[in-house]
């Protein structure tokens, strides 16, 4: 009769630790079958949206090769990738050399994250594309002159703001022109 209990009391309790612990482990546990179904739903809308992503890549690039090189050339000068102070003031200078000026006291302002000026209360990073530069110079010319450099300045490929502008006046009909100015760039 021995021989009869051992096995069975073995067997239920095997079962029992079964339905008790092993089963409901393994269901719903770390390593449970719930919750690797739901890393791997995870893993497969992941996979699904990188496919997505590489497809709008493959679109985009196809597209950017029907564009002419000088197109592009145009595209990064008016909003550049990177913030290039160097570049930009040997461009106002070229502009004010056309009309024989030439740029004076050359000061790089701020570089902020963002084109709008962020609130005292905003914490973090912006989540803006494009930051701005400040440029501050001076110039001396005749008020033809500072006509003509203006226009060329508002028509060149750069976006330019002139947030402040100033002058002092000369003799001999020339005046000290003093610009403040702001320029873009993508992140």
């Amino acid at each position: 009769m021995r021989q009869f209990f051992v096995p069975l009391i073995l067997t239920l309790a095997a079962i029992g630790l079964f339905a008790l612990y092993t089963n409901p482990t393994y269901k719903d546990g770390e390593t449970g079958i719930g919750a690797l179904s739901a890393k791997s739903a995870s893993y497969d809308d992941a996979f699904e949206k990188s496919s997505e992503l590489r497809a709008m890549r493959d679109k985009l690039l196809a597209q950017r090769s029907t564009f002419a090189t000088s197109d592009i050339g145009k595209l990064q000068h008016v909003l550049p990738d990177n913030v290039d102070n160097i570049r930009l003031i040997i461009d106002i200078n070229n502009i004010a050399a056309r009309h024989s000026l030439s740029l004076t006291n050359v000061a790089l302002g701020d570089v902020s994250q963002s084109q709008s000026v962020a609130s005292i209360a905003a914490v973090g990073q912006s989540s803006s594309p494009v930051g701005s530069v400040t440029v501050g110079f001076s110039l001396v010319a005749n008020y033809d002159d500072y006509l003509a450099f203006l226009q060329d300045l508002e028509h060149s490929l750069r976006i330019v703001d002139i947030e402040k502008m100033s002058f002092t006046v000369a003799t001999a009909n020339l005046n000290t022109y003093t610009f403040t100015v702001r320029t873009y760039w993508l992140h």
